[in-house]
């Protein structure tokens, strides 16, 4: 009754004295990004490497289903919207600019907009997974005196059979292919391939199987969902036999929070991901990128399709497969620091999931909704992060607060390492009683009025004197040179560049009639447009001059996503060496109409000389620049 009552009048509780250990003072300073020093890859941007993603959608594909019988049993579990996802490209270098502004200490992206998460509502909406449940998370089963002596015999029973490293498996869909699988991790035999659940598992039809076979088929597949997409690991080949003995009763698999413990594994990951050295990113990679298509602006695609699509009772993440996409941005890691350091609100959508939206989804995408403002651990087997809506309160369609607890300085993050036979559900005992009385911990946030735009301002007003928002350094001079980055841009830049090719001849005419005295003044309004700033349009009509110019929309991106377009936002190129090395972004270099990217070869050294040469954009108040990151000085052997 009191935690009711203190929720009405918009307080938290009181945490007990066991609680009390895992909330955050109030008086705590803010973490920075710049706070980490060296130890985030953001202090060296220019030394990371770009992210390679270690998730396996691709292969997803590999098992297509097409049985209504299994269709059906996927229904039940919670994973037919999973299922139903198809291949997309990940732009490595967007996640990559991502990551560079993600804070562990936060669990947030920091961006000059404000603070910008994945949430439990993400995770609903994007994928349709359950997220209202027990925590993902199961006491030893395996070893002496448990229910199984070994992972081999937990395999023979829930999936039939084991890989066998004397056997020489075939490949279903090309039998002239064939290997040999063992389980991995050494003698512990904890892990199996996933190239052989496929190889096993997969058939066309599974309406004549047993029921007992039938279920082993449908355990195999999850397994080999957790490992492609859901949970995946850096491994890239195998999936952790952990979760198997949470499907041996796949009515009460469906019921726990799976969503929580992806998202909790995607978090661990991002957090990984911040280390300067490291080149590789793990956890569910395109849950990431489909959520910053839905937020922000950058980077995000066309579909082929009026936009929002009919889901047609899948999730929101199917409107984002390969087949639906006409137009993908290409950018590099540059650009993308670029955009993200002049984010504008216009290219922020808060609240991407409307009413119109929830009413096509499913309804295991709305379940548990009044849960996706708890401020609570989630759970992912050995894994524990916070879930802090409260630093988000604008994706929730709520005022920004600046009485925002940050996460408890004593929360340590661990893994499984040296703790092989650690009851992970005794270990996080107490994590998982706070999420159980998840709705205890909703937090409440003021719906707009009159004075939103005042909260907004005094929110970034106080965000911004403690947060790092800039990857780049302070630009001295405005932009000389136009590349256009949204769509929306590129089809005014075609409009210009094609308009001026077919009325040049006919620029500077002696004829008095009107329709000439209108092409004369065009042409002027071109020459002065030209004189103010460049417009690279090399190889633009390489094509042929017989190609006649339509707005129709291409079925490839015509253009490689550029420095930023908006006023006093041009690329800041000091950040970088002097040396413009052009080879290694070739996308700053816009490609031509309907051909592939240009290369160094196919550069004209004017051009290259006029990337090196090219001024910043304006100085910026407050824009503090790489320098604000501060170095971790090397140690000296």
């Amino acid at each position: 009754m009191e935690a009711a009552q203190d929720r009405g009048r918009g307080r938290r509780r009181r945490p007990s004295s066991v609680e009390a250990s895992t909330q955050p003072s109030v008086h705590t300073i803010q973490p920075s990004i710049s706070s980490l020093a060296g130890s985030h890859r953001a202090a060296h941007p220019e030394q990371g490497t770009i992210l390679e993603a270690a998730s396996h959608l691709l292969m997803v594909h590999e098992w297509p289903i097409n049985c209504p019988r299994f269709m059906e049993a996927l229904v039940f579990v919670g994973l037919d919207s999973v299922s139903q996802m198809r291949y997309r490209r990940m732009d490595h270098h967007l996640l990559t600019a991502l990551v560079e502004r993600w804070s562990p200490q936060t669990n947030t992206f920091h961006l000059p907009v404000g603070e910008m998460s994945i949430t439990l509502q993400d995770v609903s909406m994007i994928l349709g997974i359950q997220i209202d449940g027990p925590s993902f998370v199961g006491h030893p089963v395996v070893g002496s005196g448990k229910r199984w002596m070994s992972w081999p015999d937990c395999c023979d029973d829930l999936l039939g059979q084991h890989p066998d490293p004397d056997v020489l498996y075939h490949d279903p869909f090309n039998p002239r292919i064939t290997a040999k699988f063992r389980m991995g991790q050494a003698h512990a035999q904890t892990c199996v391939p996933l190239r052989w659940l496929r190889w096993i598992f997969w058939r066309d039809s599974y309406i004549d199987l047993s029921e007992m076979d039938f279920w082993r088929h449908v355990r195999a597949y999850i397994l080999f969902i957790l490992g492609c997409h859901l949970l995946p690991d850096t491994s890239g080949s195998e999936i952790h036999l952990q979760y198997l003995p949470l499907m041996e009763d796949i009515a009460i698999f469906r019921t726990y929070s799976l969503g929580g413990a992806v998202l909790a594994h995607l978090y661990r990951e991002l957090s990984k991901a911040t280390r300067p050295k490291r080149a590789n990113i793990a956890g569910c990679i395109h849950l990431l990128q489909i959520w910053s298509w839905e937020h922000l602006h950058v980077g995000r695609p066309q579909l082929h399709v009026p936009f929002p699509i009919q889901l047609d009772g899948l999730s929101v993440g199917i409107r984002w497969n390969e087949e639906r996409l006409r137009e993908v941005p290409v950018g590099n890691v540059m650009t993308y620091r670029d955009e993200l350091d002049g984010l504008l609100e216009s290219q922020v959508i808060w609240e991407p999931y409307t009413a119109e939206i929830r009413a096509q989804v499913p309804e295991i995408c709305t379940s548990g909704q009044d849960t996706w403002l708890s401020r609570v651990p989630l759970i992912s087997w050995k894994r524990v992060e916070w879930h802090l809506p409260d630093r988000v309160l604008r994706q929730f369609g709520y005022c920004p607060s600046t009485d925002i607890m940050p996460m408890d300085p004593s929360f340590v993050r661990v893994d499984g390492r040296g703790k092989s036979d650690t009851d992970w559900a005794l270990y996080h005992q107490a994590s998982i009683a706070l999420w159980e009385s998840r709705r205890a911990y909703i937090v409440t946030g003021e719906i707009p009025g009159l004075d939103y735009d005042y909260k907004v301002k005094q929110y970034l007003a106080w965000f911004h004197s403690w947060a790092t928002l800039y990857m780049l350094k302070p630009p001295v001079d405005p932009p000389s040179t136009y590349y256009p980055r949204s769509p929306a841009e590129r089809h005014m830049r075609d409009f210009f560049v094609s308009m001026e090719r077919r009325l040049q001849p006919h620029f500077g005419g002696t004829e008095g009639t009107p329709l000439q005295m209108d092409v004369n003044i065009v042409g002027d309004m071109c020459q002065r447009l030209r004189q103010q700033i460049y417009i690279d349009d090399a190889h633009y009509f390489d094509e042929a001059d017989a190609q006649v110019f339509s707005p129709a929309i291409p079925t490839t991106d015509p253009y490689d996503a550029g420095p930023s377009s908006y006023p006093d936002l041009g690329p800041s190129q000091s950040h970088f060496a002097a040396e413009f090395d052009v080879a290694s972004t070739p996308q700053f270099v816009p490609s031509s109409l309907g051909e592939p990217p240009v290369t160094q070869q196919d550069v004209s050294d004017q051009d290259q000389r006029h990337l090196r040469t090219r001024p910043l954009r304006a100085p910026q108040h407050f824009t503090p620049g790489t320098d604000a990151i501060p170095h971790r000085h090397k140690r000296r052997h």
